[in-house]
């Protein structure tokens, strides 16, 4: 067999990787790179971390290494972690055993293990572009499940039985439309099929290991292929129903909430995904972009009926996947306040300020540019508030010119009053009705005169 170079010696992770190959050998045991980081060299793409995989066990492992850099990720299963450092640099690299699995009766981890050979190993893995390995001692591709033809053929095909893969670990169905997207690979058929057919029992996965697989999917460029994938093989019917019209339920159960009830609401938000900036994208733009058209629909219709059936569909979506209270938010944000950011010029400038001091500004402004060139209309908005993000934050953001403290020198106590003023003197000075903090004080002395009520003041002296 031709040794083959396949990465770069000068990648510090690459360096530690063999290092720790080196030392695996040199103690008597096999050891390779496996799995993704094989994968991507063949496609020509850096690999972002090292997996090994060896003959000597997790004790051994340890043994050698030394407890103090090692840690076991999955010591029942052979996993350890095998951490140090290459030119002052921490690095660190997993180390599995050669294995093969027994059953999973629990669909997603096996019952036990037996430690094997290289072929045996290749065989228990997903699918056959995963199931390379590297001797980077030797300079070699060892491909016991053709692997490597597949991804010439640029297929993405399940080792051995689609059907038993899927059966061992149902996230696998997931995990291939994400593969096939990332890397521009047609499913093969047979694999597809068995998708098909096992797509119901997609819900017996955790929602916390189907949301990292989505956020994985949605923030890839290929997200609108990967997206009509999960469409067509069922599957997202089951990992997101709310994407599904309530007419659909023939026994009104399936759907916890099904906001959606028009096909060109789904269809826009497909338009939407395609029409996001080509930067990468986060998840929670991709998600926010999927459901804008329908709260875009129902606020235009009845602003108040819009938010209950959203942050239902929020609160359905969040328990569902496992998503933070950070993703959500910012999925909100995105979502309610995109619309006025594509009109942005048209509102005054204390409407808008706010909104650019979220954190979340970015997934709107993204959700607005796509909106804008879905609908073929101009973007002066997102581009006005673009060139606002790029000026000096003093200069968009100013300091207020008043707070608390100014109103209750001027007699006020803390009520509903007193934040009223705050807000209505904050909008004025942003648009520049109140240009200076003397302007801000002389206002504030007359809306103390013109309150209606009695204003209770401090006694003097206190």
């Amino acid at each position: 067999m031709t040794p083959r170079r396949l990465y770069s010696p000068q990648s510090i992770a690459f360096q530690f990787a063999c290092t720790v190959v080196h030392r695996l050998v040199d103690a008597g045991f096999v050891a390779y790179f496996a799995g993704g980081c094989v994968r991507d060299a063949l496609l020509n793409i850096a690999p972002s971390d090292f997996d090994v995989a060896t003959s000597a066990s997790s004790e051994q492992v340890r043994s050698l290494f030394g407890s103090k850099n090692t840690l076991a990720v999955g010591e029942a299963f052979g996993v350890i972690l095998v951490r140090g450092r290459i030119e002052g640099t921490k690095s660190q690299v997993e180390v599995a055993t050669f294995r093969s699995d027994g059953t999973y009766s629990d669909g997603r981890r096996p019952d036990w293990v037996v430690y094997s050979t290289p072929e045996e190993d290749a065989q228990r893995r997903d699918f056959t572009v995963n199931g390379l390995f590297y001797d980077p001692i030797a300079e070699r591709v060892l491909d016991y499940v053709a692997g490597e033809d597949d991804l010439q053929r640029r297929i993405l095909r399940a080792i051995g039985s689609p059907n038993a893969r899927i059966e061992e670990d149902k996230l696998r169905m997931l995990r291939a439309i994400r593969f096939a997207a990332r890397f521009a690979l047609t499913i093969d058929n047979e694999t597809r099929q068995a998708i098909v057919r096992h797509a119901t029992t997609i819900t017996q996965v955790s929602g916390e290991r189907v949301g990292v697989e989505m956020n994985k999917i949605l923030s890839h460029p290929q997200r609108v292929w990967a997206w009509r994938e999960l469409m067509d093989t069922g599957l997202l019917s089951h990992i997101l129903p709310e994407w599904y019209p309530a007419s659909n339920d023939t026994d009104g159960s399936a759907h916890s909430v099904s906001p959606l009830s028009e096909h060109s609401d789904r269809e826009r938000g497909i338009q939407l995904l395609m029409h996001l900036p080509s930067r990468a994208i986060v998840a929670e733009t991709a998600i926010g972009a999927i459901f804008q058209p329908w709260y875009e629909r129902l606020y235009g219709m009845n602003p108040s009926a819009a938010k209950e059936p959203f942050d239902t569909l929020l609160h359905a979506l969040k328990n569902r996947w496992k998503l933070s209270n950070r993703e959500i938010d910012a999925i909100r944000f995105a979502v309610v306040h995109a619309g006025m950011l594509v009109d942005a010029t048209q509102h005054p400038w204390s409407c808008i300020q706010p909104l650019l001091t979220s954190p979340w500004v970015e997934h709107a402004l993204d959700i607005a540019e796509a909106t804008t060139a879905l609908k073929g209309v101009p973007a002066t908005g997102i581009a006005y508030c673009r060139s606002r993000l790029k000026e000096p934050v003093e200069q968009w953001d100013p300091r207020p010119w008043l707070d608390g403290s100014d109103l209750i020198r001027a007699g006020l106590r803390p009520g509903p009053d007193f934040s009223k003023i705050l807000s209505e003197a904050r909008s004025k000075q942003l648009d520049n009705e109140l240009p200076s903090r003397e302007a801000a004080i002389d206002w504030l002395e007359g809306q103390i005169q013109a309150i209606d009520k009695p204003i209770e003041k401090r006694p003097a002296g206190n």
